[in-house]
């Protein structure tokens, strides 16, 4: 039986630099093993058995030169040899030295992940999880390693929105240091195979969370004060600039609803049926149904017969119009339906702007419920009318009901509406279940759906094969499939049409269609196609998505531009992806092509590599905001493009 290896001496000598003749990184195994050992006792480490340690000495190894301004004299560390691995690893080491000498910020942070890194890999690889206490500070490692990296993407976009750097303050390096050490105390225990009963482990994440929280104390006490420092540099903004532009913007409510504005009309030819059976019945008189409810599935057209009906309407009857969208909080809500619908109306009769304006003047009017505020400035005008009318409500299963929304809505309709004379109200929306209840038990109702209006879904296929009627007849083979594809779902067919209308390789979209026919394949198509497969493209288009989805209310791309500190990367973006983007030059305000795609987007198991961080997109959108209010000159201030700047910002940041 061999001898046991004895421990080596404690030394601070420094580990000698390797020598060969074919690569100065090739040394010996008895050579490493000195070196590991003065590695070991120089931090006055325990020396664990070498066969603790499977690899995670090399865990981040290659990165080492990026701290290589704050600890230009560490050792270079031993490679991994047949006989050899390691003690403590360089990750450890290296967060000691940085914490110690680092004054910007992202080092020590970007130390901590790695040295996180390198302990979850030598606890999972070497502790059985089925012991509970080190699961749970498995847990609580990846808990905090999750936190730091996303500390770190936050604090990357803060330096390239101010370009200057943030400082390692003292509030942040004592905690951290702290922790530090607990994070060493576990990975010289795993490295011992001292596997503590739980409640020592217990004992041992009790501590680290307690240091965590101490440093991210001392991060948000750091922010905080930047906050307070830009905060003070925004006093000194005149005052009356913000004021006009704030009059400005909030003059323009019908802005709110303007995200409706990306649908288009029916194409020629198509849903004729439907068509007629609404005009039919917007045209009746009969009371037995004074509302016609079109419920169906996500991107079946039901916004479209809307927007026409919409169009065709106006100039016959007195028409209102509101759009439910989950893309902003007003359009999700029914805080401005009333103003909305009221204004819509208003602007196509002056009686009824006289009779709203007179409500409007009641010194409790904005203090009034939801209920009260219909009464007055909906109903009780078209009473007085006693003209022909109709109220189109769109995507009505867009209408928050987390907070009882789209209940109180509905009942209010049903409670206020049926005794309006002359007034027709037609909705549409996806057939939830709470939707399709209240339409199905309120009196007066009518619900259809387009299979039922229709009787068929020729019309997509009638649709696609005008879009592509302009493809060689050696593919017009493969449209067939497409309409195939299609399923009667519009948007699908829509999305498709524009890809292959915009490729410059027919042939591979055709093939890429052919693989899938759900509408999230559909997108990732558009994506993948679209956006150049290099790292840094996609990086700015997943940028430009996080802007755009987090917005308050739609902006342009020219407001974009003068906002975000990569200008270009917004017209590039949205260009690209003009599959899924919808806007008609630099000042029409940038839309998602259908409400699915912000689920899409937004849903980590439907988007994979795709998916949009809307906290990510608040935080740069709150960073360039501030950058801009905070550096603006005194000419800039009094240019017209800084008040919409300034509108902008004011808005995502204080609204």
């Amino acid at each position: 039986m061999p001898p046991k290896r004895k421990r080596p001496a404690a030394t601070t000598t420094v580990p000698s630099k390797r020598r060969s003749q074919r690569s100065n990184r090739l040394v010996s195994d008895e050579q490493d093993a000195d070196n590991e050992s003065e590695l070991v006792a120089s931090d006055a480490g325990p020396w664990p058995p070498p066969s603790s340690y499977s690899g995670v000495s090399k865990l981040h190894f290659d990165d080492i030169s990026q701290y290589s301004d704050v600890a230009p004299s560490f050792p270079q560390f031993p490679r991994r040899s047949s006989r050899f691995k390691y003690a403590r690893g360089p990750a450890l080491v290296i967060l000691d030295a940085v914490i110690n000498k680092s004054t910007h910020l992202p080092q020590p942070l970007s130390a901590a992940r790695d040295a996180l890194q390198a302990v979850i890999q030598i606890v999972t690889e070497n502790i059985n999880v089925e012991n509970q206490g080190w699961a749970a500070l498995t847990t609580t490692l990846k808990l905090h390693l999750s936190t730091v990296q996303d500390q770190l993407v936050k604090l990357a976009v803060d330096e390239g929105i101010d370009k200057s750097p943030l400082s390692f303050n003292p509030t942040i390096k004592e905690p951290l240091r702290s922790y530090a050490s607990t994070l060493k105390e576990i990975y010289d225990l795993v490295g011992n195979k001292k596997i503590y009963p739980r409640r020592d482990t217990d004992v041992i994440r009790h501590n680290l969370d307690e240091e965590f929280h101490q440093y991210s104390r001392g991060l948000h006490r750091f922010v905080a004060s930047t906050v307070d420092q830009l905060r003070k540099n925004l006093l000194q903004v005149d005052h009356a600039v913000p004021q006009k532009a704030l009059t400005t913007y909030s003059s323009r409510t019908e802005d709110i609803n303007a995200y409706g504005a990306q649908h288009s009309q029916c194409h020629p030819g198509t849903r004729i049926k439907t068509l007629d059976t609404i005009r039919k019945w917007a045209n009746s008189d009969d009371p037995t149904e004074w509302m016609f409810c079109l419920l169906d599935f996500a991107g079946s057209g039901k916004s479209t017969i809307s927007k026409h009906m919409d169009k065709e309407f106006k100039g016959l009857k007195l028409t209102g119009r509101f759009f439910f969208s989950r893309d902003t909080a007003e359009t999700m809500s029914i805080k401005w339906f009333c103003s909305i619908v009221a204004n819509a109306f208003a602007s196509r009769d002056e009686t009824f702007k006289t009779i709203m304006n007179v409500f409007k003047k009641r010194q409790d009017y904005e203090l009034l419920s939801f209920e009260e505020q219909f009464e007055g400035l909906i109903v009780a005008p078209l009473k007085t009318l006693s003209r022909p009318a109709i109220l189109i409500i769109d995507a009505l299963d867009e209408c928050d009901n987390e907070h009882g929304h789209r209940s109180k809505l509905l009942n209010t309709i049903a409670n206020q509406l049926p005794r309006v004379p002359h007034l027709r109200v037609f909705a549409t929306g996806r057939p939830e279940r709470d939707i399709k209840e209240w339409a199905t038990t309120t009196s007066g109702v009518r619900r259809a759906n387009f299979l039922e209006l229709e009787g068929n879904q020729d019309d997509v296929g009638r649709y696609i094969r005008q879009r592509l009627s302009h493809l060689p007849p050696n593919l017009q083979a493969q449209v067939s499939q497409v309409v195939e594809n299609a399923e009667g779902v519009f948007i699908w067919a829509r999305i498709a049409c524009d890809l292959l209308c915009k490729t410059v390789n027919v042939q591979d979209v055709l093939k890429s269609l052919e693989t899938d026919v759900t509408l999230e394949y559909l997108y990732t198509v558009a994506l993948e196609q679209s956006v150049p497969k290099e790292s840094h493209s996609r990086r700015a288009v997943l940028m430009v998505l996080e802007v755009i989805l987090a917005l308050q209310s739609p902006r342009s791309i020219a407001e974009l531009s003068r906002v975000l500190p990569n200008p270009d990367a917004v017209e590039a973006v949205a260009s690209t992806l003009g599959s899924i983007l919808l806007y008609k030059d630099r000042n029409d305000p940038i839309r998602l092509i259908h409400a699915t795609l912000r689920e899409f987007l937004t849903s980590a198991t439907k988007a994979g590599p795709w998916l949009v961080r809307l906290g990510l997109g608040h935080h740069i959108l709150a960073s360039s905001c501030i950058n801009l209010l905070a550096h603006a000159t005194e000419e800039e201030r009094s240019s017209s493009s800084y008040i919409r700047d300034d509108a902008v910002c004011r808005k995502e940041l204080f609204e």
